[in-house]
């Protein structure tokens, strides 16, 4: 039996913020034929941002086991598994073409900065759940070489029909709310599992309060990586994959395992 998955590695985000700077100039006008005063000039006005809160969602890299819906059947793309990918692009390419998905955890950072000149509260990150069905059993690809795993903070259990991000056991916005001053945010870092046999995919809708106590949620959907990072699998017995993508002997590439080769 080919072994289960493990995601890890650790991305840097870099979050920035939008600052506005405003000049007047004032003074009067004459117009020397009509002798009638112009209106003065006036400074443009300060305008903030539409939504005053900005959300980036950055993966955790690393090696995994992958699952998709697709087969993959190109002689171009089957030389990207049976050879390795030149590049990260050509690798990621790929990836997004199959809409490939982790087994059992994704890991990812969101980090939450305040982009306006008033304070906003944060009130909750909530994982919103668009499907929920049965485990992917059309491709498995496995990854070459080692992975390693990394501490991470915050975790979300997507078997829990209503997941909530928590920590320690409890829910981490019960008492982690945040309140962010101009130009201030928080990162929070995700693990997220799955460890039923289901395929659940989601976004996330962020709650949060302006200066003036008005609540307004902002959807966060999937970025455009080459791995899905909100959406994930569980697994099925190996003989039940179509196709089953492992590595060969010396690890360098993937080929084919057949049915017979996987009981």
């Amino acid at each position: 039996m080919i072994a289960a998955s493990v995601l890890a590695g650790v991305s840097a985000v870099i979050v920035s913020f939008i600052t506005g700077l405003g000049s007047s100039i004032q003074g009067l006008v004459t117009d020397v034929l009509t002798d009638e005063k112009k209106p003065a000039a006036s400074a443009p006005p300060h305008t903030e941002p539409a939504v005053p809160v900005k959300v980036v969602v950055m993966p955790e890299e690393g090696g995994s086991f992958l699952v998709s819906e697709q087969r993959v059947t190109s002689p171009e793309d089957r030389a990207v598994l049976i050879n390795g990918a030149t590049t990260q692009e050509e690798w990621e390419r790929l990836l997004r073409k199959i809409k490939a998905t982790s087994i059992h955890m994704t890991a990812y950072k969101v980090a939450v900065t305040n982009v306006s000149s008033s304070p906003v509260r944060v009130m909750d990150i909530v994982p919103v759940i668009t499907r929920r069905s049965k485990a992917i059993h059309t491709t498995m690809i496995e990854p070459l070489g080692g992975m390693a795993s990394d501490s991470i903070p915050v975790q979300l259990n997507l078997d829990n029909r209503f997941p909530k991000y928590t920590q320690d056991g409890k829910p981490y916005f019960t008492s982690e709310s945040q309140v962010l001053k101009a130009g201030e945010g928080f990162v929070m870092a995700v693990e997220a599992k799955l460890l039923g046999g289901e395929y659940v995919e989601y976004h996330l809708k962020v709650n949060y309060l302006d200066k003036k106590g008005s609540q307004h949620s902002l959807e966060v959907k999937e970025p455009g990586t080459g791995v899905g990072i909100f959406r994930v699998s569980g697994s099925v017995d190996d003989t039940e994959y179509t196709d089953y993508w492992g590595p060969t002997k010396d690890g360098q590439g993937r080929r084919l395992y057949s049915r017979k080769e996987r009981e």
